[in-house]
């Protein structure tokens, strides 16, 4: 098997593991975890571009709005954490109009399905709370 499908497989089990693991926790610890892979998955481009010495401005700029919306979530309201999560997807999609430093087609098609399934997760998980606690 290809390495880009067990990758892929392997992060779709991580994510997948991740929100069902979300229900059974205490509601801070959930958005800890959340901040969490919002804080980790907003350095992949930057050290992307670190590395290759070009679009190193863009990439910052991007990561450190994000970042700062995520702790920014942390503090007053886990809707911004949430906008943050969706942001970074927004990002992964305007990497196909040449935005920032090219990445992987399937990594960035991946990434945005899994930063749109999460926080549509955290949606549920914010807005219905009688729901996760019957589960």
């Amino acid at each position: 098997m290809p390495r880009q499908k067990l990758l892929g497989i392997a992060a779709t089990a991580y994510v997948v593991m991740l929100t069902l693991s979300h229900w059974q926790l205490p509601s801070i610890h959930v958005w800890v975890i959340a901040a969490v892979f919002s804080l980790l998955m907003n350095f992949t481009y930057l050290v992307e571009a670190l590395s290759l010495r070009s679009y190193v401005k863009t990439e910052a700029l991007v990561a450190a709005s994000l970042i700062a919306l995520s702790i920014l979530g942390l503090l007053v309201s886990p809707l911004i954490l949430i906008a943050a999560i969706f942001g970074h997807g927004v990002w992964d999609l305007l990497k196909h109009f040449g935005r920032g430093v090219p990445f992987f087609y399937w990594y960035t098609c991946s990434c945005f399905l899994v930063d749109v399934a999460y926080g549509s997760s955290l949606l549920v998980y914010f807005f219905y709370p009688c729901v996760t606690a019957s589960i």
